[in-house]
């Protein structure tokens, strides 16, 4: 461990590739140098120690670069686990831990307050609503809901507290994300043991939804007033702000309801894409992480704040998710263009979707809310090619 600075990855390869292979850098720290040193300038504080009289300290440059590696490479098979990244860094297994704890911690402090900001007015929920209208064709829409899984070791003593039905134990991270396939609500940490629909029941969203005052306005093309809405898929119950497909069985022989979910496919696809490019660039969630549930937390809401900083960035939007990396729909020819993060977290084994609720009796009056949006996208708010493409979608199955 004396020979740090002479054969680690941070005073060698890293240096290395910063001079000679930009690319290959991006690959290992997922972000290109110049974002590198503004994370590190915003961490410093929170993570630099005191050199003593017996030995100078580890940099903050050297433990954010540990961190990032860690966070990047999955353990499964060849990533980066700390006894990997211990011999690579040239540090004890012990430190190694300490460092990604310490600095998970600081880079969601630095970056939350900015970049994983619910937002705070009407005008702000109108922006995103207005980015959905604009990119997606689902005017009114303030969010596209998800949760998810995210596999942890059995912590010591815990019994069934965070088994789950997948059978192992988890947290879960159910978010909402934007039409720029950012996290704009999260909520992580509860034990996997709880059902998926309590886990919607306890979580903060829930209660903010029907209490969000945002004035009804009438949609493109109609004068009718429609309440501002989340989407998500049957793993929610439907309510008057949370709007799900028609179930299978309700759209046999019901050319408009297949329309209705194709529509709503397209705005929900965005949490399908934010969830597939984190699992795909962090891929310390493609196993099970070796963490207590209150780290694995922290670790999690890291890579979330990571994940809407470099989509915020123009310059690491471009490196972090091309447009080749998230799925694309040509309306011409009918052909869906998946997105190469399906491919980058294939065979993940450390995330899993929330279940379908199926049987669920739904209100009377979100039904009939329902069935006036699926009204509204066969008249005056269809698009041309809606109908070709659940007609060719429906040949292929």
């Amino acid at each position: 461990m004396a020979r740090r600075k002479a054969l680690g990855f941070h005073h060698n390869l890293f240096l290395e590739l910063q001079l000679e292979d930009p690319n290959k850098y991006r690959r290992c720290m997922r972000m290109n140098t110049d974002l590198f040193e503004d994370l590190l300038q915003r961490v410093t504080p929170l993570i630099q120690k005191q050199n003593t009289h017996l030995r100078e300290s580890i940099s903050p440059a050297e433990r954010l670069s540990v961190t990032l590696r860690h966070l990047a490479t999955a353990s499964i098979c060849v990533g980066e686990t700390q006894e990997s990244l211990s011999l690579t860094f040239r540090m004890g297994q012990s430190t190694i831990s300490g460092i990604i704890r310490e600095t998970s911690v600081a880079i969601y402090e630095v970056l939350k307050d900015e970049y994983l900001r619910f937002p705070a007015s009407t005008e702000e929920w109108k922006n995103i609503a207005y980015d959905f209208g604009e990119r997606w064709n689902f005017s009114n829409c303030i969010g596209a809901m998800d949760g998810k899984h995210f596999h942890i070791e059995p912590p010591l003593n815990s019994g069934s507290l965070y088994y789950c039905y997948k059978d192992y134990t988890s947290i879960v991270l159910l978010a909402m994300v934007d039409a720029q396939l950012r996290f704009v609500y999260v909520d992580v940490g509860t034990n996997g043991r709880i059902s998926d629909s309590g886990i919607w029941n306890k979580c903060s969203l829930k209660p903010y939804l029907e209490q969000l005052n945002i004035p009804p306005t009438a949609l493109p093309g109609t004068d009718d007033l429609f309440p501002y809405i989340v989407v998500g898929d049957e793993g929610f119950p439907l309510s008057q702000q949370v709007l799900i497909p028609y179930p299978k069985e309700l759209v046999r022989h019901r050319m408009d309801r297949r329309i209705f979910n194709y529509r709503l496919s397209r705005a929900r696809r965005c949490s399908e894409n934010s969830f597939g490019l984190l699992v795909a660039r962090f891929q310390i969630f493609r196993s099970a992480m070796r963490y207590d549930p209150g780290v694995a937390k922290n670790v999690i809401l890291s890579t979330l704040c990571l994940h809407n900083w470099l989509r915020s960035d123009s310059v690491g939007k471009a490196m972090y998710s091309p447009p080749s990396s998230v799925d694309c729909e040509d309306i011409t020819t009918g052909a869906m263009q998946l997105g190469e993060w399906r491919n980058d977290a294939a065979g993940g084994l450390g995330v899993a979707g929330l279940a379908h609720q199926g049987g669920n009796r739904h209100a009377n009056v979100a039904m009939e809310l329902r069935n006036r949006w699926c009204d509204y996208f066969n008249r005056e708010g269809a698009v041309p090619w809606q109908e070709r493409m659940v007609t060719l979608n429906n040949s292929r199955r």
